[in-house]
């Protein structure tokens, strides 16, 4: 299920690498980044620091913070010295995830490990910058209000982001270089022969460079839009892919007449699977009964897990009553069939509630109410069985 911070998420990434092309410096694309970071989630405090000259220098290409305003420029004449013990070092050093709260941090700086500068944050966050097996630097988000700023599920989005954030960053910086080769030419045209040949050399260099970048930027983009779609556990289509069809399906019924069945599928006993056997295990039962409906359902049928233990399929394609029927039996018993789990046997019911479009336009909500109250019905008739609505 995509909740709202999740679409938020998605939204976000795609709109880092629309910033590629319109951003015309490190700090412009640093910038737009942290106006869409505040949309995901609290990063009023949000500063970025980059490794320079093979890792032995860093420079604070950008620097956003509500309690201590210093400037850009005032922050990169900070001597070396007083860097060396900052939760900045501390973190470069760690080349990881670092989360720190207060009371931790006192702890570190009455060890003598670090020196706070500026004002203490009550919760301080690090994320390291990695690509293509290269230590970029580290982003930052820090709270000043609460040392409970930032949850998990915050850390997980914003380990995601990271990976997205020095993606980009490397990109910028590559196309940056491509763009300074090419100013580089115009500007020295004139020059003797021999020297044109060279420039062409390395410009055709860098554009065989830059051609390949491109390919893996494709890939990158192929991968956000498979995220963007599908559940990360199950690799079914998500809740917002089964909107967004019956969105279509909706428009192109005003046109032609067009026939929708929609099935809620809920599994029967998997809180108790959770609650005796553990989260993985419940995991472990929902990607097999991914597996299961993927076999069981025709190929252009659209199977998403909507949330939770609970799944969706919508059939836009006619068939007929009886088939209907003998699909949604086989349904049921291939699902209710036993899954090994770690040398155990385990296994879960399912529920089938069923709406159909029965008017010329179609109605999702309603389709999705009656769905709903076909399941319920379902439930309460024993459940382990379908019921139509």
């Amino acid at each position: 299920m995509v909740d709202e911070s999740q679409s938020s998420t998605i939204a976000f990434m795609r709109e880092i690498f629309a910033y590629l092309g319109s951003s015309k410096s490190t700090f412009n694309l640093l910038n737009s980044i942290h106006q869409s970071l505040q949309t995901v989630l609290y990063a009023e405090n949000f500063y970025v620091v980059l490794m320079t000259g093979a890792q032995r220098f860093v420079t604070f290409p950008y620097y956003r913070d509500v309690m201590d305003n210093i400037s850009i420029d005032e922050l990169n004449l900070v001597s070396i010295d007083q860097l060396v013990k900052t939760l900045t070092s501390y973190a470069i050093q760690k080349k990881k995830v670092v989360c720190l709260t207060r009371p931790e941090i006192e702890a570190l700086a009455l060890a003598g490990e670090v020196d706070v500068l500026g004002t203490m944050p009550e919760q301080w966050l690090c994320f390291p910058l990695h690509h293509q097996g290269a230590f970029l630097g580290d982003f930052v988000v820090q709270s000043y209000r609460s040392q409970n700023e930032y949850s998990q599920h915050d850390i997980d989005i914003l380990i995601l982001i990271s990976h997205v954030i020095a993606a980009a960053l490397f990109l910028f910086k590559r196309n940056s270089q491509i763009s300074d080769t090419l100013n580089e030419i115009q500007l020295h045209k004139d020059r003797l022969e021999e020297k044109i040949h060279e420039r062409t050399y390395k410009l055709e260099q860098a554009l065989n460079d830059l051609q390949k970048e491109m390919a893996k930027g494709k890939k990158l983009e192929q991968k956000l839009k498979f995220i963007a779609f599908h559940d990360n556990l199950t690799n079914l289509y998500n809740r917002q892919y089964f909107l967004d069809q019956m969105k279509l399906l909706t428009s192109k019924s005003h046109r032609e007449e067009t026939h929708v069945i929609i099935a809620f599928l809920d599994l029967d006993g998997f809180k108790k699977i959770n609650d005796e056997n553990g989260h993985a295990c419940g995991d472990h039962v929902l990607q097999i009964t991914a597996q299961r409906l993927k076999k069981c359902f025709r190929q252009h049928d659209i199977i998403a897990r909507y949330g939770g233990d609970e799944f969706v399929v919508l059939l836009n394609n006619q068939i007929l009553l009886e088939d209907l029927k003998g699909l949604l039996h086989r349904v049921i018993t291939v699902i209710s069939s036993d899954i090994s789990y770690q040398e155990q046997e385990v296994s879960v019911g399912l529920s089938i509630g069923l709406s159909q479009s029965k008017q010329a336009t179609i109605d999702t909500q309603k389709l999705l109410e009656q769905a709903d109250q076909a399941l319920y019905q379902a439930k309460a008739n024993g459940k382990g069985c379908f019921v139509f609505n």
